[in-house]
């Protein structure tokens, strides 16, 4: 074949930063898709395959998501050349830039061209591409200065510029910069304070809003908006929004800027220290006076020194693999009272509760309290049968796994060995299709339009076929693993057959987690259901 046959992909970034200044116009996606597509059609063996798009999207960094679906279809070969309009609508990341367009494309064996700037990637027209991205870096660094200049402008004067108003708060609709007071919600920030003044604890302070019915403040800020919530949203208040409403210095009408600072480059951003933050006085009207305030830090400082002063608690055996069955939440330690018995060993009444429960204080799910020793003999107990009925029949117990695990995987090697070598001679033909249509289109024997049509057509079944293979390979090599883990199973279930007592290192080996049912009675009998699922083969 005289030539290589491109996949094209067109990626059109139309920037934030630079929406406002003249000339951006003149990038709009519009222009950029029609000037690429025309220059697509001008070259042999380029064919059109996919546009990606980031409308609005910083050039600061790469997680943006028309960018990231070009990413992967390069790196599954899907497109083999990636078409910009200019260097500046591919990043203006300096760093990052260059790791993309000098290591990893090239890796993958993809050609970048620039238009507007000459670039290609192919004929090693490169050596203004580095200064250009040192340009455009710079670029965007000067706007995210100017932009800075002009926040820290506004907020010495008090403006609250960026964030959701909080708790208790609305935006002022005659000045949306400053807060208004909303009544309802101030109430409820006012009760939280009083409270925490008369000693409450978190979880009982949640446990009383919950109670009244209260919605917490996500919910609320929906509810006030007539909006639905999303389905993530809490409907009842959690423990940590608690301390969070009573360290919130807003409430005595400061307004606290700057608590986050962002990388112009990366969009990320991290908490700022206190001396970094810029705070105003009497910005708007205060929900808590003054001697509130200080009577609750007061008791808040009391708490802190009170956690800081109890000795270390004793590590929890069964720390991340026990959850409540209900709610699949984590649960969570009590480390429980200890007794000494007469041949001096000590006995600790350790238990584990449902952390839903214990943060919404108490109304929500139940408790689903177990005790740590009682755990501890059922779960020996539970290896231990396993391991007895390894010995008594290893190869039925491994059977047994390979039905419930594999789910019905044929064992007829030679119907899927032909079908894989059928699809492998089909994905030859479709290569030697491909090469004789290219071999047309430059002899004109065919259409531009029609090898476009063909080769359409051709890359749709190429995909399929691919696709299926792909399955078939999974599936075998899914089986495969498989039986590996149910030998591995086997094998730490026969290693640990002999042992005594439940550690931190046989959980850690064997078990995935453990999930604990609510306790019931009937008849005067407790029972409560316990769930152990083992590395793995799971549920057994």
């Amino acid at each position: 074949m005289s030539g290589k046959l491109y996949n094209v992909g067109m990626y059109i970034r139309l920037s934030k930063e630079g929406a406002a200044y003249a000339g951006e116009a003149s990038q709009s996606i519009e222009n950029q898709q029609a000037m690429m597509s025309k220059f697509i059609s001008m070259m042999p063996g380029w064919v059109e395959k996919r546009v990606y798009i980031d409308d609005g999207a910083t050039g600061g960094h790469f997680n943006r998501q028309g960018f990231q679906d070009m990413m992967a279809d390069v790196r599954n070969g899907e497109i083999n050349l990636v078409l910009v309009h200019d260097l500046s609508r591919f990043g203006r990341n300096y760093i990052e830039t260059g790791k993309y367009l000098e290591e990893e494309l090239p890796s993958l064996g993809c050609r970048f061209v620039a238009l507007a700037d000459g670039i290609d990637t192919e004929t090693g027209e490169n050596d203004i591409m580095p200064f250009l991205n040192a340009m455009n870096d710079y670029y965007l660094k000067n706007i995210s200065d100017k932009i800075k200049t002009v926040f820290q402008a506004k907020a010495k004067n008090g403006h609250k510029l960026t964030g959701t108003a909080p708790y208790g708060y609305i935006r002022n609709p005659d000045n949306h910069t400053r807060l208004a007071v909303d009544e309802y919600a101030a109430k409820v920030v006012r009760r939280i304070f009083e409270m925490r003044a008369d000693g409450y604890g978190y979880t009982k302070i949640a446990g009383v809003l919950n109670r009244d019915n209260i919605p917490p403040p996500r919910l609320y800020y929906y509810q006030r908006q007539n909006r639905e919530p999303l389905a993530t949203t809490s409907r009842l208040w959690q423990l940590h929004s608690i301390p969070t409403i009573l360290r919130d210095e807003q409430y005595l009408g400061l307004t606290v800027s700057f608590k986050f600072k962002r990388s112009y480059r990366s969009g990320k951003s991290k908490a700022t220290s206190e001396d970094e933050r810029l705070k105003i006085p009497d910005t708007h009207e205060a929900i808590i006076e003054r001697a509130l305030w200080d009577k609750v830090q007061t008791v808040n400082e009391q708490f802190s020194k009170t956690v800081e002063n109890r000795r270390k608690p004793c590590p929890s055996l069964f720390s991340g693999k026990i959850f409540c069955a209900d709610c699949k939440t984590p649960m969570t330690f009590f480390n429980g009272k200890k007794e000494t018995l007469k041949d001096g060993s000590v006995l600790r009444y350790a238990s584990y509760a449902c952390k839903t429960h214990v943060v919404t204080g108490f109304a929500n799910c139940s408790w689903h309290r177990v005790y740590e020793n009682p755990l501890k003999r059922i779960v020996l107990d539970h290896i231990k049968r396993q391991a007895e009925l390894i010995r008594l029949d290893e190869n039925g117990m491994f059977q047994i796994l390979r039905e419930k695990l594999i789910d019905g995987y044929s064992a007829d090697k030679a119907v899927l060995l032909s079908e894989r070598h059928n699809l492998k001679q089909e994905l030859h033909s479709i290569d030697l299709l491909i090469d004789k249509l290219y071999e047309d289109k430059i002899t004109d024997n065919i259409t531009a339009e029609r090898f476009a049509q063909m080769v359409g057509k051709t890359e749709t079944r190429r995909k399929e076929v691919e696709d299926r293979l792909t399955a078939l390979e999974q599936s075998e090599a899914g089986a495969k693993t498989k039986l590996g883990d149910i030998r591995n199973w086997i094998r730490l279930i026969k290693e640990n057959a002999v042992v005594e007592d439940v550690d931190r290192s046989l959980i850690e080996a064997l078990i995935e987690r453990v999930e604990i049912g609510e306790p019931t009675k009937e008849n005067g009998v407790k029972s409560q259901d316990i769930w152990i699922y083992y590395k793995f083969v799971g549920l057994i």
